[in-house]
């Protein structure tokens, strides 16, 4: 029995040492390359404390909708919609890929590590990819990346000094579902009133 366990114990620990930060990030940029459009329920804290849930729609490329209690964030990749329901206003402005930072899916999975120094945890059952800002005017911080066994992202946790530390969770992935563009386009109520900063 203690040989067995031996044995299992180095198997383990050759298979967590093969693994490396750049592997990680290939195998999810590869997963990523693999799907067409993602939903997923979403949960955001910040300082320690529940910011609020609700649910992501990405499609290629760059296609985003989050609705998140009565703020909706759309957008087509060349523009981008803020809807707060609250107060019965939209906020229009010209999509950025960098500025949209954790809305952006191929920003953080593809773009923002090449901009970062890259480590690896592991705590639990998952890897968690580091990626530390090779710059420090990068705007968006550390970031840590949770990656699940199916080479999903299982939540996101920034570290940034001015902000301090915000977690968003990712649940419930629906991969490949055809989502229709139209999705993705805001159409403005009546009665909206309207910031167009484009």
């Amino acid at each position: 029995m203690k040989i067995f366990i031996s044995l299992l114990f180095f198997l383990t620990s050759t298979f967590s040492f093969a693994q490396t930060a750049e592997s990680v990030l290939k195998s999810l940029q590869n997963k990523f390359d693999s799907i067409s459009d993602i939903t997923a329920d979403i949960v955001q804290n910040s300082g320690g404390k529940s910011v609020g849930n609700g649910k992501m729609f990405f499609k290629k490329d760059n296609n985003l909708r989050i609705e998140f209690g009565k703020q909706t964030i759309i957008s087509d990749g060349i523009t981008t919609w803020n809807f707060n329901k609250k107060d019965n206003k939209v906020i229009i402005s010209n999509y950025d890929e960098t500025g949209s930072g954790l809305l952006s899916i191929n920003y953080l999975v593809y773009q923002y590590p090449s901009e970062c120094d890259l480590s690896l945890l592991s705590e639990g059952s998952n890897p968690i990819l580091v990626l530390t800002p090779k710059s420090k005017r990068n705007n968006l911080g550390e970031v840590k990346l949770d990656i699940t066994k199916e080479n999903l992202i299982d939540k996101v946790i920034v570290s940034n000094p001015a902000t301090g530390i915000m977690e968003i969770t990712f649940s419930n992935y629906k991969l490949n579902q055809s989502l229709p563009d139209s999705q993705f386009i805001f159409t403005v109520p009546e009665g909206t009133t309207v910031v167009d900063l484009r």
